[in-house]
């Protein structure tokens, strides 16, 4: 083979190289959204530094996390799915009402849960079936578990409250130093489930039928409650915070002695990131709190549904469910089924769960938070509830 002949096949091999190259560079990344809640810092934490590098990793995707109340991002696909508009919105974090609205209006995409490895792989797969009552049909995947907690600040409070009568006399004896948001606020409509399980009955609950009048002569008992409360609360009930994210600002603050979250063990990241007293402690009330699964569903109008089923699959790994799990992290229940675990994991799993000693005695153990777990309402049976407290109490 002659020197020129060979210097002309090394110019095509090396060109063809730089093609090659040159298009890979240029070759575009698939994104995908995920739209949710983003008023803490740890659970924002989490998606962004933990498991959007897991993603793009594992997956090649990117994952882009857009922070907004469900209320909202709802909103906006009900207004882009009828308008048959160019849309950004891929995955959803949801449950509840959120869930049963959206399907029921035939917003989200599926069902998708079988092309999930790691669903039947590693996780508690029960945690799939139902959403606050209703079957979720295969329309979202678990992502975490959440039980609704009270924290207060065991230095000013020697007796916490451990039901509602005994709520109302601290309440009484301490004016001010008690409120909750706005029915709306998903921390605060938990809550006001919290009363009602005390009040009336988990069973009498469940089994009403959703309509208004009924449900509002079944409840009267919380709402002769608090209205009874409301003048001895902050600013003498004048006016609620719009939001958990207020509420803890005025604890943090010192103005109120009690707050509350459906994240059972935020107290253990906020006691030791300084934002709330090393005397917080955290407390269930005897007959117990509301206990759920929270999800992650697709959009009906989502561009990149596969990419999102890639994602969901990613969140649902052992690493990314231990990770979220981690007592220094976002402290997120895991939906993993522990049995189904390896050696390593399992390991893994019970050194995120355990506490730094110094913090230990800021959160309950999870023996005592199973113990005094309560099964959601149905979706719209909360969605009434929440509007005879703005009819009967906020209004009134």
């Amino acid at each position: 083979m002659t020197k020129s002949i060979k210097k002309a096949l090394t110019s095509v091999l090396l060109f063809g190289l730089m093609a090659l190259t040159l298009a890979g560079c240029g070759k575009k990344k698939e994104t995908v959204t995920l739209y949710g809640w983003g008023g803490d810092d740890r659970v924002n934490a989490y998606i962004s530094d933990v498991l959007a590098p897991y993603v793009l990793e594992t997956t090649g995707v990117e994952l882009v996390h857009v922070r907004m109340d469900a209320v909202d991002f709802l909103a906006k696909l009900a207004d882009e799915t009828k308008a048959k508009a160019d849309s950004d919105m891929d995955l959803m974090w949801i449950n509840g009402e959120n869930f049963y609205s959206a399907y029921r209006n035939g917003l989200l995409y599926g069902p998708f849960t079988d092309k999930l490895q790691n669903l039947s792989g590693s996780v508690d797969e029960s945690c799939a079936l139902t959403d606050f009552g209703y079957s979720t049909d295969g329309y979202e995947a678990p992502w975490g578990k959440a039980q609704f907690v009270l924290f207060y600040d065991s230095a000013k409070v020697s007796a916490p409250p451990k039901n509602a009568e005994e709520l109302k006399n601290f309440v009484k004896a301490n004016p001010g130093s008690f409120t909750y948001p706005v029915a709306s606020d998903f921390t605060a409509s938990a809550f006001i489930r919290t009363l009602l399980y005390d009040l009336v009955g988990y069973e009498t609950l469940n089994n009403l039928n959703n309509d208004y009048e009924t449900v509002k002569k079944a409840i009267q008992p919380l709402t002769d409650y608090l209205n009874e409360i409301e003048p001895y609360l902050w600013k003498e009930g004048k006016t609620y915070p719009s939001s958990s994210t207020q509420l803890e600002s005025l604890y943090s603050d010192g103005e109120i002695l009690f707050s509350m979250d459906y994240s059972a063990n935020k107290a253990l990241s906020m006691v030791s990131s300084g934002l709330w007293p090393k005397t917080t402690k955290t407390l269930v009330f005897d007959k117990g709190t509301p206990f759920n699964t929270h999800f992650l569903a697709i959009a009906g109008i989502s561009k990149h549904k596969e990419a999102a089923v890639k994602v969901i699959n990613a969140a649902l790994s052992p690493e990314m469910q231990i990770k979220k799990a981690g007592l220094s992290g976002w402290a997120d229940l895991p939906v993993l089924d522990y049995a189904k675990l390896s050696d390593k994991d399992k390991a893994a799993l019970n050194a995120a769960l355990t506490p730094d000693k110094e913090f230990a005695p800021s959160i309950l153990t999870y023996e005592e938070l199973d113990s005094h777990k309560q099964p959601e309402l149905k979706a719209d049976l909360v969605d009434v509830i929440e509007q005879i407290w703005n009819d009967t109490v906020l209004n009134e």
